[in-house]
Formats: C-alpha cells, structure tokens, sequence
C-alpha cells in the first residue's frame, strides 16, 4: 500500500503534462478585454495598452437601481395566461413595459470605474507582460531607449479595495500617472439619463474623483504616486471620499502582499489539481480556476455576468446583471467540483438578501401566499432589469437557482443555507409551479397533469415562445420533486402528498414526432420538443429541451424507458448544428456529447470554443470573434480598432467558467446512476493525472494514467457516506490491496477515510 501511494505522488514529474502557471501577453494590447486581469471579487483591474500602460478598473456592485420593472405589482398568472391564450401580444407587451422616462434609464445598470493611464514621458516601449496564477501578480516589461529594460510590479490586496504598483528604478521620472474616470468615455449617454459628471479633487498628494449618482451611493476612486510606487484605492458609499483617502494612507503593502501571497498559496493547495496532455485545455482550466479566485472569492460580493471586470469604453452589456436561467449557474457550478465550494457563500448570502423580493413576486404574480418567484435577470436588489417577458415568466430559473442551493449542501456538507434560504426557495418554486399546473382525467380514468403556459429559455420573444409542457420546465419541475423528500428528510419536516402526486402524474418531457430529415431515411422518431408540438427547428444556443440530460439530470442513457428518446433527441439536436451558438453554450453542449458517451465531440467543442469565441488576450467572449462561425458574430477587434473604429467587445465570465465544469466532468462525471471515472476517455489522452475533483457527498476523486492505462484511483471522504463508483477497471480490482469484484463499487467511507483502487 505505501508502494503505491508513493508512486501516486510522484510519478507525475515524469509525465509528458502541460501544466504552465504562468501566462503571458505580447504588447501592444489595443483592447480592454484582451488585457490581464487581477481580481479580488470586489475590486476588478484589466492591463492593456500600447504607448500608455492601461489600468482599466472596476468595483463591483455600483448600481444605479433607477429603471427596475415592478412586474409583479402590475400583473399575474392568471391575466397573463388570459391575454396568452387571447393572443393579445400588445398588451402582454404593455404589461411588462420599461420606464418612458427620457431623463432615466430603462433598467438599473451597473457601472465601470474609470482607468489609471501610466503615462510614459520618454521613449518607452511596453514588450509583454507575464501573469503568475500562483500569486497572482502581473509583471509588465518595458523597453527603454537606451536598450535596458524596467518593470512595472502589480499586485492587489486580497481582501481590500487597494491596488500597488511598482516602478523599477530604470522607470524613475519616466512616467506619469493619470487617472480617468468611466463618465468622461460615456458623457453622452450618461448626462442624458442624469448622471453628472464626476467631482475630480486633490488632498495631500491623493489625486481622485467621485462619481455621484441621482439616487444611489456614489463611487469614489484614488490613486497616490510615491517613491517609484502608485497605489490605486476605491470605495462606495456616502463616505468614499474618505476611505479611498483613508485606504491609501494606512496601507502596509507588505503586511498585505503577504496576506495576498498566504491566500493564494492556500487556494491552489486545496482547489483541484489537474494534468492534461492538452495545452489547450489545460491553460483554459488554469485560467478558469484562476479567474473563479478572482471572481467568486468567499469574501467577495457576488458574481454578475462579467463581475468585478467591467470595461469603460462602453455601458456593460446586459447591465453587468444576475442572468438566473443559466449564466449565474455556469459561474458558479464548477466551485463545487473544483473543490472550492466556499465559493458559494457570496451567492447564498445575496440570495437571502434579496429572498423576500423573490417571495413578493411569488406571492402577488401566482396569487398563492406560499410561492416564491425569480426572474431571470435582477439587479443587486431583485429588481427585474429589461422587459423580457416570457424570460420573465421562466419559473425553471426558481426551480434552478433552488436546486443549485440544494448542491452546494450536498458537496460541503454545510447545512447553514438549508432552512433558511434552500428550503423556502425550493417549496416557493413548488407552489409557484402548483399554481401554473392543470390536472386532467385521460380516457382511462387517470389524472395527469400539465403545464399549458410555459416557455422555453430564450426561445422567442413573443407569443411565438409560449407553449405547453415545455420540456425544460417539466425537467426542472421534476428535479424539485426530487430534492423536496430529501430536504424533508435532513429537515425532519413532513412529505407533501403532492409532490409524489405530481412527480408520478407529470410528463417528463414533450414528445413530438415530425419529419426528421434525410439521414434517417423518411422515419420519424420520437423526440424531445422545446414543448408540446414544437420541434427544435433552428439553431438555438439554449440546450434547454435537454435538460433533463444536463443540468437536472432526470433522464439518464441507460434508462431503457428513455434511451431510444434520448438518442432521437440527440441526433436531431446535432443535426440542426451551431450556427446561432454563443460562446456561454458551448461548454453545456460539450457536457451532453460527454454525457452521452462522445468524449471526442466533447473535446472538439471546448476547442472550437476556444478557437472561436475567445480573443487574442483570453478573453471569454459572447459573440464570435470569427465571422462565419455563428450569427452571434463580430468582426476581429484586433483589426477593427487599428482602422479606428468604436469598438463594443462584450466579454462574459460564463463560459469560461463553464469550460472548468466540462473539462472537470471529462475526468469525474457524476450521473443520476453514480459517479464515472474518467468515462470513455479520449484515445489522444494517454498520459493525465488529477486530484481533488469533488462530487456530492463530499468526497474527493484522484487518478492517474500512464502509458494509456489507469493506474491508480484514489477516493478520499471528506463527511463520511456512501459513494458508488463506476470504476473503468473491470470486473476485478484491488480496493486497499483486497481483491473486490464488480464494474460498479459502492463504498462506505468514515470521516476522512481513503481507499486506493487499481485493477487487479
């Protein structure tokens, strides 16, 4: 046994592995999300530039709340079912209507800061800049005209809005800080919808501005400049002015890069560790976990569509919002696997800030005390942001967000969230569906039930994207069916007959059986629709008719009741291809290919995404940086802005962090029927290792390949309980040096117990 976990432990160094944690870029960067980012979860900075070193920075969380639609108060179920069924579109529009106010925004919106330009006053030349994962701390490389070479240093306080950066002793009266802020790039639009202009001061060698707003707390940002170091601060609140002062002159940048150094040591030492043989891959995964550090840290706030990283040439795109159907989902799920699901905390804790929004919606929209109700798109309050309307009447998103609370129990084992916010959320998202579902008798006398107004995400904006039973809400209706007995259980509260009621009664998804197409010769198999009588007929970048493969995971393969369905669905959904895919889908298709046995299609997916929908400088993009690649497309920036034209690149941390959850499912995938190990594993992937990948339960898998076999399986438990494992062995294997048999182990493991597994 010691052989063995000795060779665990070290064999690795002699492996052919990519596993690079340091990261470069070539100057001149021209765009502000080609540029590297350093983030703390409160404070987010992007390094870019050409002849001027860039510093675009962010804080996250300041909103201007101005614009939110109170849909809830003006409206619910049963008049929206009423106008549905009607066809009255114009006055379903009406309903949801934003704001016509010409001085106010449409929606709330968060805003950027500003940018610190470090200005060089003599013929300096920036040459590359080079990331260290392992500290997070930027190095940046300049040319100077005498043919030496400086250093620009820049690091951030791990749990302070301060930034320091530091000059070598060659940059010494060379360069010139100035700082900008997010106004002066957006005057226009701003000062139309009465935002000011920034209130600019100077005290005591601090130069800053304040950015007030028309009715929320202003943003205050400053920057110091003193032996050879600038020290960039900010703050919100009524008081910034002073804290950014205040920051600045009590910082001990010592004491704070040792803190900054100590927890990032800590977070590489405990989050997974994984060894590809795929560069591509890898440095994708290191960069997401890299970007999970900087994004969703435990005591940062919590994570919107881009979160701290928010560029100033433009408004964020979408608001910089919480998108609760899937994004928000993307950001967060790979905390769990990755082992790291402390991550979840900021989350949680705005969940239950916000709860009683989402029991009012409840409440007044399906006229039912006991519903809760989330919309996909809210501010930091729960306002809805936009006037989407079938987007808003998604009730899978309560469902969704309810279960996602539910897995964050089931990988940490911390019960803290249960009945406060994952229970009412969970029986909220229940009620709210109860209130939606109708029961009928069929011809044999049996009572089945159904949803006759539901939508599927995104799926037309109109009364186009309404219909019955909609796969993805029945998928997500079920999922809650099961995670209500279990919560009852760990709660000791008592079983709602309903929810088996429904559970035995609801369709697990709807059924359309329309031509195919010409590959399947004329035949016309059952599939999945988006919902009763609508066939997937487009390209569409939400796989939610799926969702029952991924992410609820109530269909499984090898269910023979669903199998041949399953395939059906499968085959239509490649058939109709990926020409309106957007970058954040692409992982989620790469998941359902792994999920369904095509581990080569899984891998070719993540690196046509990263082909594709990511630029020159990393950035994880929402529209194609390649023309011809998706409808969702734009033109190479890279070019663009060297003509000299505007530039509206949006990037989003979605996919990025969805790219970690499938690379991390390719090796651990847990499935309705128990745990996979490195399932169907791809012929190209001979030598790999990983550790730490966590599952539910709280157990942690690691494993070893070499020379195209596995090795070695390790299973560590963390709570103690029973885990069954789909091993990959064979019938014959060693568990703990004993002989066991069967392709299936179920292990009961104790508090921090391990068992080693290899084949015998």
């Amino acid at each position: 046994m010691k052989r063995i976990s000795f060779l665990l432990c070290v064999c690795i160094s002699y492996l052919p592995y990519v596993n690079a944690q340091t990261l470069f870029w070539q100057f001149p960067i021209n765009r502000t999300h080609a540029g590297v980012l350093l983030g703390n979860g409160t404070q987010g900075l992007m390094i870019w530039g050409d002849t001027t070193l860039n510093i675009t920075f962010a804080r996250a969380g300041f909103w201007d709340h101005r614009g939110g639609n109170d849909f809830a108060a003006k409206t619910n179920f049963v008049k929206v079912k009423s106008l549905i069924e009607k066809g009255e579109e114009e006055e379903l529009r009406k309903t949801f209507a934003l704001s016509n106010n010409p001085n106010e925004p449409t929606r709330p919106q968060q805003y950027g800061g500003g940018v610190l330009q470090l200005q060089f006053l003599k013929n300096i030349k920036l040459l590359d800049a080079k990331l260290d994962l392992t500290t997070a701390k930027i190095i940046v490389n300049v040319g100077l005209s005498n043919g030496k070479k400086g250093l620009i240093e820049i690091e951030q306080a791990i749990d302070h809005e301060l930034t320091w950066i530091k000059l070598s002793p060659e940059l010494q009266g060379k360069i010139k800080p100035t700082l900008k802020a997010f106004y002066e790039f957006n005057q226009q639009k701003l000062s139309t919808i009465g935002v000011t202009p920034p209130k600019h001061w100077l005290e005591t060698n601090i130069s800053g501005f304040t950015q007030y707003l028309p009715s929320d707390s202003p943003l205050s940002a400053a920057f110091s400049f003193k032996h050879n170091q600038v020290v960039l601060a900010t703050n919100i609140g009524e008081d910034s002015h002073k804290q950014v002062i205040s920051t600045i002159n009590q910082a001990n940048i010592s004491r704070l890069a040792q803190q900054k150094n100590e927890w990032w040591k800590s977070y590489w030492s405990e989050v997974c560790n994984v060894r590809l043989p795929d560069p591509i891959l890898q440095e994708a995964l290191n960069y997401g976990l890299y970007k999970q550090a900087c994004a969703t840290p435990p005591h940062g706030l919590a994570c919107t569509l881009q979160g701290v990283f928010m560029e100033e040439y433009q408004l964020p795109p979408w608001s910089n919002d919480y998108h609760l159907n899937i994004n928000a989902q993307m950001i967060y799920s790979p905390a769990l696997a990755s082992n790291r699901p402390q991550h979840f905390k900021p989350f949680l804790d705005w969940l239950l800030s916000v709860l009683p929004v989402f029991q009012r919606n409840g409440q007044l929209f399906f006229q039912n005390p006991n519903a809760y109700m989330i919309p996909h798109a809210v501010d930091d309050k729960g306002q809805v942001v936009g006037n989407f309307w079938t987007g808003t009447l998604d009730h899978a998103t309560t469902a969704w967000i309810a279960y996602l609370s539910f897995q964050y129990y089931q990988y940490s084992g911390d019960s803290t969230y249960l009945e406060s916010l994952t229970l009412p959320l969970s029986l909220g998202a229940f009620e709210g569906f109860w209130s939606m579902l109708e029961a009928t008798k069929l011809p044999n006398g049996q009572k089945r039930y159904s949803l006759p107004i539901s939508v599927s995400p995104e799926f037309g904006s109109g009364l186009q994207g309404v219909g019955k039973n909609s796969s993805f809400q029945l998928a997500a209706l079920h999922r809650i069916l099961k995670v209500l007995p279990e919560l009852a259980t760990i709660l000791e509260k008592q079983l709602d007959p309903r929810w088996d009621d429904v559970a035995q009664k609801l369709p697990a998804y709807s059924l359309v059986t329309m031509p195919f197409g010409e590959n399947l010769q004329g035949k016309t198999p059952p599939r999945i629709g988006l919902w009763a009588d609508k066939d997937l007929t487009i390209s569409h970048r939400h796989h939610s008719h799926l969702a029952g493969i991924y992410p609820f995971q109530t269909l499984h393969l090898k269910t023979s009741e669903h199998t041949d369905i399953i395939k059906n669905s499968y085959w239509k959904w490649i058939n109709i291809g990926a020409g309106a895919w957007t970058g954040w889908c692409i992982p989620w298709a790469s998941i359902i290919h792994n999920r369904m046995g095509n581990t080569e299609s899984a891998i070719s997916w993540l690196h046509y995404w990263y082909k594709n929908f990511v630029n020159e400088g990393r950035g994880t993009l929402h529209n194609s940086t390649n023309n011809g690649m998706s409808m969702f497309n734009e033109p190479d920036w890279a070019k663009e802005i060297s003509k000299g034209r505007r530039n509206h690149e949006i990037m989003q941390l979605d996919a990025g962090f969805g790219v970690v959850s499938a690379i991390l499912d390719l090796l651990v995938s847990e499935q309705a029927d128990g745990i996979y190990i490195l399932p169907n594993r791809s012929w190209r992937w001979k030598n790999l290792s990983f550790d730490r990948i966590r599952t539910a339960g709280g157990f942690l898998i690691s494993a070893k390949v070499r020379n195209d076999k596995v090795e070695i399986l390790r299973v560590e438990s963390k709570l103690g309980g029973n885990i069954k494992i789909h091993h990959g062995f064979g019938e014959r294997v060693l568990v703990n040096g004993k002989p066991s048999f069967g392709e299936v182990l179920t292990l009961d493991l104790k508090k921090n117990e391990s068992v080693i597994i290899t084949k015998n």
